[in-house]
């Protein structure tokens, strides 16, 4: 298949699980799966049940019916919550709450339309605090002091068993929860409607036009109904007056279904499920730059030109129904990019690679040369190798879906010219990336540090399982150290049961196995005459390399941490 410099979507459903691939210049950039155990949470909204309120964390816990409570930090609170407790117990009095600004600033975002909610003034104590000011001005202490007293007004209003509507903004993470937050949005293809936006309307920062946003402003804030706010999306740029309203209605209609589902719902239950994923990857993907449209199964082909006729009539002709002879992954050249995903070593084109490392703690990325270059030209072949990896590393975080921190460790460059040069590619790379992210400048060792949106864990956490013989450290334990813990174990074993002539069934990786044969005498009747056990060594598959399982043979009992040190 030949390569496309442009956007392609393809869409892959092999028997119950799917497969969503942007590609773009031929190579694979995202991969979305979804399967039927592990369907996607983000945007799902829940009543809740407040299960504790933890002041000093300044969150409360609430359980969602998900295996771990939710995390809803209090920045994540608006006092709108008073106006979603009328709605569950309507014999509760409503506290009047300040509506908040009327939303005139065009470069709102989401998290601004919340009422009552000052993120600008947190946000300015917090960057206070990092650059090191001693003596905060007046203007900042009122604006920590309203923060403390926000706090205080959230923890007096969140109570233990209270009932709560939240919306999930991430999905859990190894023992942690979801994190919550109590700000409802509804998702729509040209616009985000807040239930309780108190009137707010922000336009994205991508529409550049004034005359654009002043219009979209005007024609948004005249369709909704009072006490609704809105956040329109990019893709309104120079759309007609109908779509936008069509798309205000079909909102509007999801939440008339969460208003009548809340009347009878009973905490921890699910109100709202957001849309499949075939439908919010075309909501959140589709531009004018995807040239085409591919899906492999007749329900996501129908489903996909459904969504595409009401939302972009004039790319119908990009929706194709693939019908070839190879997979479809192969038949467009990304079925090794696919399978690179678990990969430690990704190969770069100059002849350099990259070494992926997950930690409990970071995402470590090594950058090496692969190659000796000449002392004279070692500078430049860095800066070519170090600029390389640079958009590889991006397209790889956006490919596996990398979140939290990451640590870059570049090839070591003498001009900082060329560090500058780094860090400006990496810049330039990660506009592209919907996931929003910070970077710092490469450091005097050549690091540079990353932070990365994670609201789900990442496609190898999601896709892989444990290796059973490592345990996910990528290292086992040599064999000759298991044996010497099981002539350690023996010895102990022996001081307490001499000359009793025990029977003991040692259970062992079939890797120990083999070492313990090669010797001159063999194992077993070595360890009769050292210590005067019969001792009979057996392979079981489901044991790692470090492990063994003794047995006393006369019971069938486990009788290894009795006397060893595992």
């Amino acid at each position: 298949m030949k390569k496309s410099s442009t956007k392609q979507l393809l869409m892959n459903k092999t028997g119950d699980e799917i497969q969503v691939a942007l590609v773009e210049e031929g190579r694979l950039v995202e991969l979305i799966i979804e399967r039927p155990e592990s369907r996607r949470s983000i945007g799902d909204i829940y009543l809740g049940r407040v299960h504790k309120v933890v002041e000093g964390l300044k969150a409360a816990f609430v359980d969602i019916g998900q295996k771990s409570d939710g995390f809803l930090h209090f920045s994540d609170v608006g006092t709108t919550n008073e106006d979603y407790r009328a709605l569950i117990e309507d014999d509760e009095d409503d506290d009047e709450n300040g509506a908040g600004d009327d939303g005139d600033d065009a470069d709102a975002a989401p998290q601004t339309a919340r009422a009552g909610v000052e993120p600008a003034a947190g946000a300015n104590v917090k960057q206070t605090a990092r650059s090191g000011s001693k003596t905060p001005s007046a203007d900042e202490q009122e604006r920590a002091e309203k923060r403390q007293s926000y706090t205080q007004l959230i923890a007096g209003k969140l109570k233990p068993n209270d009932s709560i509507l939240v919306q999930v903004i991430k999905e859990p993470i190894s023992s942690k929860g979801s994190r919550l937050t109590s700000d409802i949005t509804i998702a729509g293809r040209f616009m985000v409607l807040l239930p309780f936006g108190g009137g707010q309307v922000a336009v994205s920062r991508r529409v550049i036009a004034r005359k654009e946003r002043s219009r979209l402003k005007k024609l948004v804030r005249s369709m909704l109904p009072e006490g609704f706010g809105a956040i329109i999306r990019t893709v309104a740029e120079d759309q007609e007056e109908t779509l936008l309203k069509q798309d205000l209605e079909k909102l509007l209609g999801k939440w008339t279904q969460i208003e009548e589902k809340l009347q009878d719902a009973a905490p921890p239950q699910l109100i709202f499920k957001e849309d499949t994923i075939i439908s919010s990857v075309l909501r959140d993907s589709l531009t004018s730059e995807v040239a085409e449209i591919v899906a492999n199964s007749p329900v996501i082909y129908k489903e996909t030109l459904n969504y595409i006729q009401w939302a972009a009539p004039e790319m119908v002709k990009n929706v194709t129904f693939y019908q070839g002879k190879l997979p479809l992954f192969e038949g467009y050249g990304i079925a090794k990019d696919v399978e690179s995903i678990f990969s430690r070593k990704v190969w770069l084109k100059s002849g350099g690679y990259i070494i992926i490392e997950h930690t409990e703690a970071m995402v470590v990325v090594d950058v090496n040369s692969g190659r000796y270059a000449a002392k004279r030209e070692q500078e430049e072949n860095s800066l070519k190798t170090n600029l390389e990896a640079a958009r590889e590393v991006v397209r790889q975080l956006r490919l596996r879906d990398i979140g939290g921190i990451i640590v870059v460790d570049f090839i070591d460059m003498l001009d900082q010219k060329n560090a500058k040069k780094v860090y400006d590619s990496m810049k330039t790379e990660l506009r592209n990336d919907r996931a929003k992210s910070n970077i710092l400048p490469m450091s005097d060792f050549g690091i540079m540090q990353i932070t990365r949106e994670r609201i789900r864990p990442s496609l190898m956490q999601r896709m892989g399982d444990q290796c059973p013989a490592c345990g996910g450290s990528g290292v086992v334990q040599a064999r000759f150290t298991t044996i010497n813990q099981i002539e350690r174990w023996l010895r102990k074993y022996a001081l307490q049961h001499s000359m009793q002539f025990k029977q003991l069934d040692l259970y062992v990786s079939p890797t120990v196995i083999e070492p313990l044969q090669n010797n001159d005498l063999k194992t077993e009747l070595k360890w009769f005459l050292q210590h005067m056990l019969f001792v009979q060594v057996k392979p079981d598959e489901s044991l790692r390399s470090d492990d063994f399982r003794f047995y006393s043979r006369k019971n069938n009992k486990d009788i290894t941490a009795e006397y060893g040190d595992i």
